[in-house]
């Protein structure tokens, strides 16, 4: 009984490790640090907690939130995105027996970026541009691969507005949006566009309880992670989104 509570806790941990792994890696597709040192409210307010120290850049989400129709401000949405080879070859007429199958889909990795941007302009953003993109093919698994993505975008929803009479704190919250758009977290590879589609529109939404309380919120972060699950065919979904916006001190 001992040494099977031991391997129970053993694989709970890899397992935990394992997600903590995989949702780090789709937060920083890019390995992004944009160092921001100008403060878009320079002037108009006294901010508490926006800067990484008491005299470090500004952080990413503060900048989204008050520089909200800048495309370079830093918001963004991560995604990582199992394709399958052989729809891509299909899509573009490529020969199935071409060489150099990996370099084929690092090429085709902008054009469904693109293609993602499109998405995000249909459900939360007024703009979009591909910052980057990177893709490898499943070595256990050839016929599948893996596209890893990050998104610029501008939200179309403004923040609201910002009391600047008074010290302003700035505070982010997390958001899990599968839980919240009510979706299964596993999908077939031919379901995941609409999911994302579902979770971007979520996400939208997400703020709405923020602008009504404190006057203001943005979404300046999405993390869409679909991991390819080889054994049974479907991809597994883990997505959250996080959510900015800057409340008044109460004197």
């Amino acid at each position: 009984m001992r040494i099977l509570q031991i391997a129970c806790g053993v694989i709970f941990f890899a397992v935990t490790l394992y997600y903590g792994y995989i949702m780090f890696s789709a937060a920083n597709v890019a390995n992004t640090v944009f160092g921001f040192k100008n403060d878009p409210l320079k002037g108009q307010a006294t901010v508490h907690n926006a800067r990484h120290g008491s005299n470090g850049s500004l952080k990413d989400g503060y900048v989204a939130l008050t520089d909200f129709k800048n495309l370079d401000a830093g918001r963004v949405v991560n995604i990582v995105m199992p394709v399958s080879v052989k729809e891509l070859l299909k899509e573009t007429g490529a020969p199935a027996d071409m060489d150099m199958i990996e370099v084929f889909i690092s090429g085709q990795a902008p054009r469904i970026a693109e293609a993602e941007c499109k998405l995000l302009v249909k459900t939360i953003a007024s703009n979009c541009r591909v910052k980057l993109t990177k893709a490898k093919q499943f070595k256990d698994d050839p016929k599948f691969a893996e596209i890893r993505m990050q998104l610029e975008f501008v939200e179309k929803q403004v923040p609201g507005t910002f009391k600047t009479e008074k010290p302003l704190n700035y505070q982010e919250v997390d958001v899990d949006l599968v839980d919240s758009a009510g979706i299964y977290a596993e999908a077939w590879l031919n379901e995941f566009k609409s999911r994302r589609a579902k979770l971007y529109t979520t996400a939208a939404r997400a703020c709405d309880p923020l602008r009504r309380q404190h006057g203001n919120c943005s979404v300046t972060e999405i993390n869409v992670l679909g991991r390819w699950e080889k054994r049974e065919e479907f991809v597994v979904i883990r997505s959250n989104a996080t959510l900015s916006y800057l409340w008044p001190e109460r004197t």
